[in-house]
């Protein structure tokens, strides 16, 4: 595999790749919390709070990778009952009202996300812009990937994974 090559797929599977890293962080974060609440005298105060960055991380990575494989839960059964114009512009605007949410959450999350910069986490003491930070950025994500998604790009589940949702 070339190294172009290889960066393009690491692109493509940005959201999955973070968010995998995530619940890895999460398994050994939790799993370090019990260990020493339970094994030593002295419980890991910072556990809890790594643990809920990392989820925080696997849920916005996760929703903007549902995106690419259109997982996202809809129901289409009105539109699918309304004539074939009435049928293109609920699409139409579906489209439409999807990418003003994503703008405005990614709008608004890195406003949030700036102002959280001087606002340290409880034990870490680190911004609470990690926190934040993934909801403007998979808003962006998420848009570009839908409007990949309207442009024709297509992502495939693989066939042979027993735990797709498709």
């Amino acid at each position: 595999m070339t190294l172009r090559r290889g960066l393009a797929t690491v692109v493509d599977c940005f959201e999955e790749i973070v968010a995998a890293s995530a619940v890895v962080v999460i398994i050994f974060s939790v799993g370090w919390g019990v260990i020493t609440r339970y094994v030593t005298s002295q419980p890991a105060a910072w556990a809890s709070e790594v643990a809920t960055l990392g989820f925080a991380w696997v849920v916005f990575f996760g929703a903007a990778a549902c995106i690419k494989y259109k997982l996202h839960p809809s129901i289409d059964v009105l539109v699918e009952r309304m004539p074939e114009a009435a049928r293109r512009m609920a699409r139409v605007f579906n489209h439409v009202l999807l990418l003003a949410f994503f703008g405005v959450m990614t709008w608004f999350g890195t406003q949030f996300a700036i102002t959280a910069w001087d606002s340290p986490s409880p034990v870490l003491r680190i911004p609470q812009t990690w926190l934040y930070g993934p909801v403007a950025l998979c808003s962006g994500l998420m848009a570009v990937r839908y409007l990949q998604r309207l442009g024709g790009r297509e992502w495939q589940l693989d066939a042979d994974r027993e735990t797709h949702a498709s």
